[in-house]
């Protein structure tokens, strides 16, 4: 793995530091049925490599780092941000240099193509980078046999972002990867000129279930998943100024009732609110179970839990709800 994040973020820094500043986004893990982009608007005419930059119009007004844009810069594959140079801020959602499968021949085999859905003041920018291959295979093994498919959505009426994971096709993980999965996150303040940042905010561990550490400049080491995210997972990044208040917390859990909190075999949810996803996460913080809300009643099966405390969240676009149920 050549490089970690962009072009700018080095991983022989000085000295090690941990940053305690608190990520600016609220975090949900979603599971939805990948779809690829049909009918996109293509954004590269050849086969792309590594150092190949794009700046892609958005077509709506979006913040991103406090600073308002309406293009976005798509770096190596594997990030985007505010812009090519200067100070940026922005997203990773792989951690490892990408290209195109198609750079032997020059005729691209991984198209990068974009789509704008929905009326104004609720559009959605859908960027997908498809068929992508791996640098260090190339670099390595002179093969490009392996790919990943991914979309990345920006949305005009919350500023939010998220990372959606299609289809993977991963024989070399560990020359990909440090710890064996991709470095998803916030970047705050890359500096494109000095190879500098402020603080970075990525997930860790469990693909299903991440947590979030920082880190910041002058780290050696990389929080990172455990393992590369199954087709299918969506992280969504709200921030914060933006995520559900209290109030609007208090009226979904209203709108959702979860019973009985003492059960045997089912457990039941009627949802008053939009679809949503749930996770059954045991009080080690293990994810057990996950699926689908839909509006209406829910019935979970929960006779292959052992008896005990278990946690229940339920999440979706416009709030979060956290229940505690017994298994007997």
């Amino acid at each position: 793995m050549r490089k970690i994040i962009t072009g700018t973020i080095c991983t022989l820094l000085l000295a090690a530091g941990a940053a305690k500043a608190q990520m600016p986004y609220k975090l949900s893990v979603q599971s939805q049925t990948y779809t690829p982009l049909t009918g996109g608007i293509p954004v590269n005419t050849a086969a792309w490599t590594d150092s190949t930059n794009f700046v892609i119009p958005i077509g709506f007004d979006f913040k991103i780092g406090g600073k308002t844009i309406n293009s976005i810069a798509l770096a190596e594959g594997n990030s985007i941000a505010s812009d090519t140079t200067g100070v940026v801020s922005g997203m990773s959602f792989l951690g490892t240099a990408m290209t195109d499968r198609g750079i032997v021949s020059g005729t691209s085999k991984s198209p990068i193509r974009y789509m704008l859905t929905g009326g104004a003041g609720k559009r959605v920018f859908r960027l997908e980078i498809f068929n992508a291959g791996f640098a260090d295979e190339n670099d390595l093994y002179g093969t490009l046999d392996d790919s990943v498919n991914l979309e990345v959505w920006l949305f005009e009426d919350s500023n939010a972002v998220e990372v959606h994971y299609g289809p993977s096709k991963i024989s070399h993980i560990n020359d990909y990867f440090f710890n064996g999965g991709p470095l998803v996150g916030y970047m705050k303040n890359i500096n494109r000129a000095t190879e500098d940042y402020e603080i970075l905010y990525l997930l860790k561990g469990n693909p299903a279930a991440p947590t979030i550490d920082s880190v910041g400049s002058g780290s050696m080491t990389f929080p990172s998943l455990s393992s590369y995210p199954v087709s299918g997972t969506t992280y969504r990044f709200v921030p914060k100024n933006n995520a559900t208040t209290a109030i609007e917390a208090i009226q979904a859990k209203d709108q959702i009732k979860v019973y009985p909190t003492v059960c045997n075999d089912r457990l039941y949810i009627d949802n008053g609110l939009e679809t949503a996803n749930y996770k059954i996460i045991s009080v080690s913080g293990s994810q057990l179970q996950n699926g689908k809300v839909s509006y209406g009643q829910t019935q979970l099966d929960v006779s292959g839990l052992a008896p005990g405390m278990y946690l229940l969240t339920v999440n979706g676009f416009s709030f979060e709800s956290t229940y505690k149920f017994m298994k007997q």
